[in-house]
């Protein structure tokens, strides 16, 4: 009887090496992904911080526009407390204030200026990863108890 394993080419091996092949390549391919959704999740979240740290410095010009029209207060530094879903913000408020006279009328001109950024002080000086800051500023008018002309 004649072995017949002699007789056979030797052929063994290749599907392996394709095999290995694939497999390299599936995997390479799995890591470009999960890079990609990871780049698409941390700006999602960055862009969520920055809209929500723009609301805080809205909030805070409107703080500061209040109390300029209806207090006839300009403070130069204030921090103003947020709450809700912008508790984790902080806002800086400065306020400037140059005095005109038109026709006989003293005018207040106030500049308003907020800075919210979510971490306990803005600016904060080494910003790390997920830091989002805004900055609005505001020029209001009002003549005091008296009427503008």
């Amino acid at each position: 009887m004649k072995n017949r394993s002699i007789m056979r080419p030797r052929q063994s091996g290749f599907a392996i090496v394709t095999a290995v092949f694939i497999i390299v390549a599936l995997a390479a391919l799995a890591a470009a992904i999960v890079s990609l959704v990871r780049t698409q999740q941390t700006g999602s979240m960055l862009d969520t911080e920055g809209a929500r740290a723009y609301q805080a410095a809205r909030g805070g010009v409107e703080w500061g526009a209040f109390n300029s029209l209806r207090n006839n207060t300009c403070a130069p530094a204030t921090a103003v407390a947020l709450g809700g879903t912008l508790g984790a913000y902080t806002a800086t408020v400065t306020c400037t204030r140059t005095t005109h006279n038109e026709a006989g009328t003293t005018v207040n001109i106030d500049t308003i200026m907020a800075t919210a950024c979510n971490q306990p002080a803005c600016p904060n000086p080494a910003p790390g990863a997920g830091y989002a800051e805004r900055q609005i500023s505001i020029v209001v008018g009002n003549c005091g108890a008296a009427p503008c002309p």
